[in-house]
């Protein structure tokens, strides 16, 4: 039997989940964390399951919703429903916010796909990116209080800021810099 692998990116829809699953955790399951048998080298991988956002909801695997409380799966239906399911979602939605989003760079197209995952609200970066003015549209997006919150001594979402400064060089590479 085979240990559990990602599968190989071949794709775009590939190329964006994998960009999510190096910035999602998954939430494992203390069982298949700490007890004796290696979850990891079964073919469906390590047991995961589902963690309260704070809001009432729970969310599974990579950023799905739709999840109840302690509702358990494994890393392999994690990444199918990433690549399925919400990778086609959020590539739409995407386009839906960022109408030139064909003529950008690949780099560009995941790293704002990827912010919109995270939750998109940055509105006037938006403008900037629509009107093609990307230099202004990369510092704006850092002139946030989520990214200053991140970098702030001792933040516990060192996580945000790495995001965020992943779209900001992107915007930067898309207006020559």
């Amino acid at each position: 039997m085979e240990p559990y692998a990602i599968q190989p990116a071949v794709t775009f829809n590939d190329r964006v989940a994998h960009r999510l699953m190096e910035l999602e955790g998954l939430n494992y399951s203390y069982k298949a964390i700490h007890q004796r048998e290696d979850y990891s080298v079964r073919p469906s991988g390590r047991v995961i399951v589902s963690y309260e956002e704070g809001n009432g909801t729970y969310t599974k695997g990579y950023g799905d919703n739709t999840a109840v409380a302690n509702e358990y799966g494994s890393e392999y239906m994690a990444e199918k429903n990433l690549k399925e399911n919400l990778v086609p979602e959020y590539i739409e939605r995407t386009k839906r916010i960022f109408p030139k989003f064909n003529s950008f760079s690949e780099q560009l197209q995941i790293e704002l796909i990827q912010s919109v995952f995270r939750g998109w609200d940055s509105y006037d970066t938006e403008k900037y990116i629509n009107n093609g003015n990307y230099i202004l549209a990369a510092e704006e997006f850092l002139d946030h209080d989520n990214y200053r919150d991140a970098i702030a001594p001792n933040s516990k979402t060192r996580g945000v800021a790495l995001r965020m400064e992943a779209l900001s060089t992107a915007l930067l590479r898309e207006g020559g810099l």
